[in-house]
């Protein structure tokens, strides 16, 4: 009887072209060559994503800057030279008073004092996890 010679299945990597060998299924030859791919295949949706998400840490971190005690009230100015972007935030809480912009676990509601324009940040609490707001409400 003749014994079968093993076959490996031998295929291109699909990031440097080399043959690869080994397991069914196998795609790249190395995890460099996995990184490479991947990095350069990432869609236009997530590089918005990307953007998006860099904006919004930096918006915290200058809420955070700016509130080291965990409430403060700033003129909106500052927050304008630090660049923030206040088009970019992670959520909404309405109170009986203001509504707050939340920015991870930081919030900001803007304040008109007279024609000064500030902003009232705080640290976020608990109770900001409820919506404070019926959406389909009318």
């Amino acid at each position: 009887m003749i014994k079968p010679e093993i076959q490996f299945d031998i295929r291109n990597c699909l990031e440097c072209g080399k043959d690869l060998k080994g397991r069914l299924g196998k795609k790249y030859c190395d995890p460099a060559c996995k990184s490479a791919y991947h990095n350069s295949h990432t869609n236009e949706a997530e590089a918005e994503i990307k953007k998006v998400n860099r904006i919004i840490r930096h918006n915290r971190s200058i809420l955070k800057l700016l509130s080291p005690e965990g409430k403060a009230t700033v003129r909106k100015e500052v927050l304008d030279q630090l660049s923030y972007d206040y088009r970019f935030f992670t959520g909404l809480f309405k109170s009986k008073n203001n509504l707050y912009y939340l920015v991870y676990d930081y919030a900001f509601s803007p304040i008109l004092d007279g024609v000064k324009e500030k902003v009232l940040i705080v640290k976020k609490q608990e109770y900001m996890d409820k919506l404070g707001y019926e959406l389909w409400k009318k």
